[in-house]
Parts: C-alpha cells; structure tokens; sequence
C-alpha cells in the first residue's frame, strides 16, 4: 500500500502527471461532455502517459482496459477525472487516499452550488478529508487543466503547441471558448484553468501560480464571484505586478449575479469594489469574452504603444470615415498626416479618388510596390503611433485578383516588414465576410498575418477599443 500524498505548495505537480484515471466512463458514453470527452481529449493532445479507466463491469472502453476500481489499478496514479455522480465521490475520495492519489479533479457537479444545504455539507467534508490527506482538488463542477506542456486537454480540439497565455476561470465552457476564439489569431496558451465552485484550491491559488509560472507571460481570467477577498485581492496584485493581466468579471447586474449564484454558488460582489482592486492591481477589467481575447492578443503582439495617434490604412473610403468615428469614440486619434509625410505619399499614389490626410484611401493599396510603399511613410511619420491596416475579401479589391492566396501571403510578409522597419506596432482589421470563399479567404489572412506577428481584430471598432485598452493598462503601470 503507498502512503498518501503530502500537502505541496508549489503547483507545478498539478499540471504534469504522470499518469490519469478516470471515473465515470460510460461504455455507450459518446466523445462530448463527460468521462468520455476526457478520454478522446487526452488522447488527442497526446497524453504521454497511461490512462486507465474505471468501471464496474465493462472490461475496456475504447480499446482501454477498465479496472473496477482505482484500488484495482496495479500502477501508480498520480491523477484522478472524477465524471461520478456526487454520491460517489466520497467513496472515489477514500480510493484516493489509499493509493496515493495528489490531485482530483472533480467535473462532478451537484454540490454547493445547487443551493441545497446537505449538497453544501457534502462538499465541504470531501474537502476537509482531501486536505487531512493532503489531495488537493480541482472543482468541483469544472472542466479542469489545459497544459499543452504537461499533454491535458479539457476539450477536444485543444493544441499541443504550448504559448504564453495562462488563464483561470471559474466556467469551463468560457475556458473553452476562449481557447476556441483565439487559437486563430495566434494565441498559444501556457495553462488554462477551469476551477468551478473552488472548494480547495481557488482562483487565488491559480494567480499565484501563474504569477511565478515561467511559462506564462499574460494573464487573463473569467471570474464569477469573489473567494476570500482578501486573498484573491493579494493573489491578483500579485501578478499585476509581474505580468499583464485582464479579468471579465460577471455579475455585473442582478441578473448576472442570480446566474453566477446558481452557476458555481458564487456571491458577484459590488463591481465598483472591484474595479477599484483592479486599478490598485495595474489589472485590467474587460466587458466580454470577445474583448478578453481582444485584449489578450494585443498583448502578445502589440506589447506597447508609445501613444494613442493611429493612421488608419484601406481601401474604402465610407469604411474609413467610420474607423475614424471609432477610433475617436475609444479614445484614440486620428490626426492629420504631416505635410512631409503626405508628400511622400503623393508620389506614389494615383491622384483620382484617394485622401493621403489619415485616414488613407488609395487604389496603389492594390499594388504590390504601391502596398509598401504607402505604409512606409507612415511608419515614418513622427505623429504616429500605430498602423491600423484594414481589408475585407469577396466583395472588396482583393477579390478580384486570380492569386489571391500568394497575393495575401505577400501582403501579410510587407507589413511585418513595416512593423520591422518602421519600428511601430502594425494592426490588421478584417471586415467581416459574407461569403463561404471569402470566409476561408479572411481565415486564411488573418492566420498569414499572426505567423507574421502581427495583431489580428474581427473589425475595426474592436482594434481600436483593444488598443485603447493597452493604452489603459500602460497607464495604470505607471
């Protein structure tokens, strides 16, 4: 019999087992949600050691020999899915114990967080016995670890490739879809948290972590209630100091705050409190899902901006105008070129139907000498910050070209040169498509943009509130 695993603090262990069991596993079970979908995950990610799987009668899932018990398994099992429904989980916590087990995960849900008060008990006993036994839990009512470094996987579909961006959130599905919006745009995460009701280990624990994680260089989080205040207040200044960081916090009116209660029996908290935590953190609060990723890939490859003047490049005069209006309402602006700059600009643009003043509107965008040649001035330019490029396919001048894919690859590799040479962040709009050709087409530019290192936004308003919010965060480090 081994001994149980004593109480550590650091967390590293958590995110590279060597081995996983997984309890719940249903023999008709499908590859979604579920014991299930933890196996085809891990599978797919290429866990690197062995899974076993758990089951009263079944003698193998999937080609995976069962055990009818973890007490069963001959092996060492360092980590334990628990996909049982919660009576059980006492009994699993008990195997736990005897074999050793350091980490539960607990995608078990039906405990606090029902609002029942013996549901409550329960999970407050598993907890204690856990700690007394020195098993740290993960949940209830969560999705678990992404660590593309250790091969876990909460969901299918989920990259091997390891990047900078760890995140913590209390909701699996909003771990998930982060993950899912900003694969495309380039980012690669360290550690993705999914922590559910936070029994033992809790937001604060994972801001810690991540805080002094090597791997992770941005921080953002999806957070739903407030868990030891104090702490969680410690926890998140934390890493502010260390890193960036943006939180969406729900429970932003009364509605959300009933939603979250009943979602992982999280109390929301005034929202001003935590604005105000936020400010003393250098952290920054976002108001969506779609901002956090915005915010997450400006980031990574915007970094800094040294103001908030922007020059915004494309074809389409109406589009422009509007960006301006955009850029204006975030918070940025629009100024005029330079008279040195637009005389530069006049030498290599057609004269019918352009403006070189900022915003650019010119066909010799569709030239592949013209394309450069109109950025470089204004990478140049003295009262410029940043480049916001904007394009759209199917409809637009880029459609009508035969090599378009070449022509997008040429593209995307001149304006990383600009960005290179002209020594200011260039950003890249993409106007939304409305074909099934232009669709793949935008996918297509977006991912030749990003492998370029550029920052890549499914429209302008959102690069320019994205940016205006980097432009916060520097102020707040101030």
């Amino acid at each position: 019999m081994t001994t149980p695993a004593t109480a550590v603090p650091e967390l590293d262990f958590i995110f590279h087992p060597r081995s996983i069991a997984i309890a719940g596993v249903s023999a008709k079970e499908g590859t979604g949600f579920g014991g299930g979908g933890f196996v085809s995950s891990l599978q797919d990610i290429g866990f690197r050691g062995p899974i076993y799987l758990i089951h009263p009668s079944a003698p193998a899932i999937r080609g995976i020999k069962c055990y009818p018990s973890l007490r069963d398994i001959p092996d060492m099992v360092d980590y334990v899915i628990s996909s049982v429904p919660a009576r059980f989980v006492p009994q699993l916590l008990e195997d736990c114990i005897t074999r050793g087990v350091r980490v539960l995960h607990l995608f078990t849900a039906g405990f606090t967080e029902t609002g029942d008060a013996e549901r409550a008990k329960m999970e407050q006993a598993v907890v204690a016995r856990a700690r007394e036994a020195g098993i740290r839990l993960i949940g209830p009512n969560c999705m678990g670890l992404y660590a593309p470094s250790g091969r876990l996987a909460m969901m299918q579909g989920q990259l091997p490739e390891a990047g900078p961006v760890g995140m913590v959130s209390q909701s699996g599905m909003n771990a998930g879809e982060f993950v899912r919006y900003a694969t495309p745009r380039g980012i690669r995460c360290s550690k993705v948290i999914s922590f559910g009701n936070g029994a033992d280990l809790k937001a604060a624990d994972f801001f810690d972590y991540l805080a002094d994680d090597p791997e992770t260089e941005i921080i953002v989080a999806y957070l739903e209630g407030i868990q030891d205040g104090p702490r969680l207040a410690r926890a998140i200044r934390k890493a502010g100091a260390a890193k960036p960081v943006a939180i969406l916090k729900s429970g932003r009116t009364e509605a959300g705050s009933r939603a979250a209660s009943s979602h992982t029996a999280s109390l929301a908290g005034s929202l001003q409190i935590f604005d105000g935590l936020c400010r003393q953190a250098g952290a920054l609060r976002v108001e969506s899902l779609e901002e956090l990723v915005d915010v997450a890939v400006t980031f990574r490859f915007v970094k800094h901006l040294s103001g908030p003047n922007v020059v915004v490049v494309g074809g389409g005069g109406g589009a422009s105008v509007l960006a301006a209006d955009d850029l204006a309402a975030a918070g940025l602006q629009v100024p005029p070129l330079l008279p040195e700059t637009q005389e530069e600009l006049a030498k290599v643009t057609h004269e019918a139907g352009t403006s070189i003043r900022n915003p650019i509107d010119t066909t010799s965008l569709w030239e592949d000498q013209g394309f450069e040649a109109t950025l470089m001035p204004c990478a140049r330019a003295s009262n410029i910050d940043v480049i916001l490029y904007h394009t759209s396919f199917g409809g637009g001048p880029m459609g009508r070209y035969a090599d378009i894919r070449p022509r997008m690859q040429r593209q995307a590799e001149s304006l990383r040169k600009v960005q290179e040479d002209g020594g200011k962040p260039v950003v890249v709009a993409i106007r939304p498509a409305t074909t099934g050709d232009s669709f793949e087409q935008s996918v297509e530019f977006q991912e030749a943009c990003w492998r370029n290192g550029l920052a890549t936004y499914p429209s302008i308003d959102r690069a320019g509130r994205a940016l205006a919010k980097l432009l916060q965060w520097q102020r707040l480090r101030e």
